[in-house]
């Protein structure tokens, strides 16, 4: 008898140990779970942030290019501009000289009109 109850206190025993362990396994899975979780969840809500950064990025990204593309659009307006005045200058310096080219013979043939060895009298304006 007394085998008997020692037997069955051990078993006893042993099945609250066996439960005890299994409530303690059961508790590590969940705080396992539970941790495991916050970090499924920490790593999603990064994730959605860094897509979010990502999609805002490349918005700026494209303004940026489109900004560029008006800036290489009005320096290359004004480039030309350039060129055009550079090309007017050339024009005006072209005509300065075929003035004075034609200033130079026209003072010529006056002088030579006008002196005493010249070919002909100049003649008299009767304006003046």
């Amino acid at each position: 008898a007394q085998h008997r109850k020692t037997s069955q206190q051990l078993r006893n025993d042993l099945e609250k140990e066996k439960q005890d362990f299994v409530k303690s396994v059961e508790e590590l899975g969940r705080s396992l779970l539970d941790k495991l979780d916050k970090g499924v969840g920490k790593t999603y809500e990064n994730q959605r942030r860094l897509e979010a950064e990502a999609k805002n990025l490349e918005g700026k990204a494209v303004t940026f290019a489109n900004e560029i593309n008006q800036w290489t659009t009005l320096y290359s307006s004004f480039n030309d501009a350039l060129k055009e005045l550079g090309d007017v200058k050339n024009w005006a310096q072209g005509i300065e000289a075929d003035l004075n080219s034609i200033n130079t013979s026209l003072t010529q043939v006056v002088n030579k009109a006008r002196s005493p060895s010249g070919k002909g009298a100049p003649e008299k304006n009767s304006a003046t």
